[in-house]
């Protein structure tokens, strides 16, 4: 996916596969996100630095701010892009709250993201449970 901003272009799946992206790097795509005016171009961009984990912390708590006001779309883009180690960071931060999952999984089942309903079908029964079903037989 290639992210178009009219001053900057950027390609997004230029990260390896663990996630480290080089400091200089961190600092160009957070200036990107900072200078990006439209949602499509500053949410993937301050999702890729905020689960990077190389942020410095000044930068880390304004996207952790950022994005806690986006969960959903935070959720929606991990979920379409099948990153389900990052959407289990992000529930372990203690993000998700029950609405927040059942929204999930309704998103998983539009997207046709299995591995994704799977995977929060489980965190709602470890977490919170099915109190509102009755599965007796």
């Amino acid at each position: 996916m290639v992210v178009r901003n009219p001053r900057m272009c950027y390609d997004i799946e230029k990260s390896n596969e663990k996630g480290w992206i080089p400091v200089a790097e961190i600092d160009v795509i957070f200036q990107q996100f900072r200078s990006a005016s439209r949602e499509q171009v500053r949410l993937p961009l301050a999702v890729r630095i905020f689960f990077s984990g190389e942020a410095a912390p000044e930068q880390a708590r304004e996207l952790e701010s950022y994005l806690k006001r986006r969960v959903r779309s935070v959720m929606e883009l991990l979920l379409q892009e099948d990153e389900l180690p990052k959407l289990e960071q992000l529930a372990g931060a203690g993000w998700l709250t029950p609405g927040l999952v059942e929204d999930g999984l309704d998103m998983a089942v539009c997207l046709k993201k299995t591995e994704g309903f799977v995977w929060l079908m489980k965190w709602k029964a470890e977490n919170y449970g099915f109190a509102d079903r009755d599965f007796t037989l």
